[in-house]
């Protein structure tokens, strides 16, 4: 009975443990790491656990001693992203290998990181790339690992802070319209993946035995462009009004304030290198898994007409 850990329930980790839970046919021992505290949602989120027959394991990721905690088991899974704060993912990973853990499942869900490369306007991404080297170079150790690429989550997409798609009130007609602001050019490619699907196909991974030799796997919900997502808004019957920012301006921005995080994220899209690939391509396609694609999303969560 192989034992899995996931560090982390947050809107991931939740859906990779619902989903872990969901396929588990009592062939497998699922525990949750999570930092100490308490609350009135931490007990909802307990109870919830339970419910879902998860173990809940109490550990803080940045202690020196975290690699006590992940021996013995033979998954582990960090669901635990950039919130955690910098140098988390590399002594995780660190942490990882000194447990000797079999298979390793890294929090790389989202853009390609080695297309992106060093250097990017996203300083964090570099310390992603730190992790990939971690595991690639390995000499004494054996940790098999695999690296989920999804593209950006499906909600962040329309999360109105990350400045591509907002609904603005026209007063005249009484009636929003939306904005659609384009990285870089029209034509950039965008891949993007609900959370949920995401859980569903981490789980898939982890309990398909074929799974197991290290490497990079491509996910997607949907891949389309700047235009594809306006014209898709339209189509819904939505006024779009469009707009765009240049690579050039977004670089301007940063230097003008080093801490406009928003503009550092649209700069990775503008440039669009490693943020987008094939859908036919993906392993979600080639196995046969269906996903939530971009106008299943809007007509799920995005404001009607």
């Amino acid at each position: 009975m192989p034992r899995i850990l996931v560090l982390g329930a947050g809107e991931l980790g939740l859906a990779i443990l619902e989903a872990l839970s969901a396929s588990n046919d009592g062939t497998s021992d699922l525990t949750v790491l999570l930092r100490p505290t308490s609350s009135a949602l931490r007990q909802a989120l307990l109870n919830h656990l339970s419910n879902l027959k998860v173990r809940t394991l109490y550990a803080d990721l940045t202690a020196p001693d975290l690699h006590t905690h992940l021996r013995g088991y033979d998954i582990v899974i960090s669901a635990t992203g950039f919130a955690a704060g910098p140098g988390t993912q590399r002594s995780i990973c660190q942490a990882v290998l000194k447990a000797n853990v079999p298979w390793y499942i890294p929090w790389q869900f989202g853009v390609d990181y080695d297309l992106v490369g060093r250097g990017s306007s996203q300083p964090l991404f570099d310390e992603q790339l730190d992790v990939r080297d971690i595991l690639r170079s390995q000499s004494t150790t054996h940790t098999k690992w695999t690296i989920v690429s999804t593209g950006i989550f499906t909600s962040f997409l329309f999360e109105p802070s990350f400045g591509v798609v907002a609904i603005v009130p026209k007063e005249e007609e009484k009636r929003p319209v939306v904005t659609v602001t384009a990285l870089g050019k029209w034509e950039n490619r965008i891949t993007m993946t609900g959370a949920k699907d995401i859980g569903r196909v981490t789980a898939k991974i982890v309990l398909d035995s074929r799974e197991r030799e290290s490497g990079v796997v491509h996910i997607a919900g949907d891949t389309t462009t700047f235009d594809g997502l306006a014209i898709a808004l339209e189509e819904r019957g939505h006024t779009v009004k469009r707009k765009i920012k240049l690579v050039e301006e977004l670089e301007i921005a940063i230097e003008k304030d080093e801490d406009d995080i928003i503009s550092r994220y649209q700069l990775i899209w503008a440039r669009n290198e490693g943020v987008a690939w094939d859908k036919e391509e993906t392993w979600n396609v080639k196995n046969g898994v269906g996903m939530e694609d971009m106008w299943g999303w809007m007509e799920q969560n995005f404001l009607p007409v």
